[in-house]
């Protein structure tokens, strides 16, 4: 097929209006024929396909990393952190629950936090020390200040604050876990995340049904 020209096809036209006037005519008949859509599709390929290639390495890229973004082992040793500070602030407040609540089932339950936290803090420590970690065991602000408001507290105001403050702590605490067991890299640690989970359910079921029996405070 012969090559597609834009010059004028040959016709002699007197003058420049002439020269113009052969331009338009021979553009009008090539672009019936489709050759100016053509000629820019393909300039518009040759300009944008190398940049799209790249855009699309790019995003792959992103997508990989942020998918790693919870597989690192670094987040396995943060892991480790937040659960012995939970361990330390729960054994806390349960130690309390068992000399200043006025519940039989709230002084109970605040025995079992504490004791089975105690245990529970005891293999993380047996983790960490094996990977090199020293945990912080003073509790951050917020926590201390939650510890000395708890610590003047007594009977029914403490047993409802107490077991309210145990149904939001053992869920926050069922997130990390899952989320460890689900997408650690460190697969004892892993384990042992996984092995928690029924117990912080157990937890939280507990802890409802306890304040669904405690008495309701009088408005004054």
């Amino acid at each position: 097929m012969p090559k597609t020209s834009l010059y004028c096809p040959g016709k002699i036209w007197p003058g420049s209006i002439a020269k113009i006037g052969c331009c338009i005519e021979s553009i009008r008949n090539h672009f019936k024929k489709g050759e100016i859509m053509t000629i820019f599709v393909k300039r518009i390929g040759r300009l944008f396909l190398p940049v799209l290639g790249i855009s699309f390495f790019f995003l792959i890229a992103v997508t990989l990393a942020r998918s790693d973004m919870h597989t690192r082992p670094d987040d396995d040793l943060q892991f480790l952190q937040s659960a012995s500070a939970n361990c330390l602030w729960k054994i806390t407040l349960g130690d309390l629950a068992r000399k200043q609540a006025a519940s039989r089932d709230v002084r109970e339950f605040g025995a079992t936090m504490a004791t089975d936290h105690e245990r529970y803090h005891r293999e993380l420590s047996r983790l960490a020390g094996r990977r090199g970690i020293a945990f912080k065991e003073e509790p951050d602000r917020g926590r201390k200040a939650t510890g000395e408001y708890f610590s003047r507290e007594y009977g029914a105001a403490f047993d409802r604050d107490y077991i309210s403050l145990m149904i939001d702590d053992n869920q926050r605490d069922l997130r990390l876990y899952r989320q460890e067991a689900q997408k650690g890299v460190d697969a004892e640690i892993r384990a042992f995340a996984a092995a928690i989970i029924k117990k912080l359910e157990g937890y939280v079921v507990t802890a409802e049904k306890i304040l669904i029996g405690l008495p309701k405070p009088v408005l004054k």
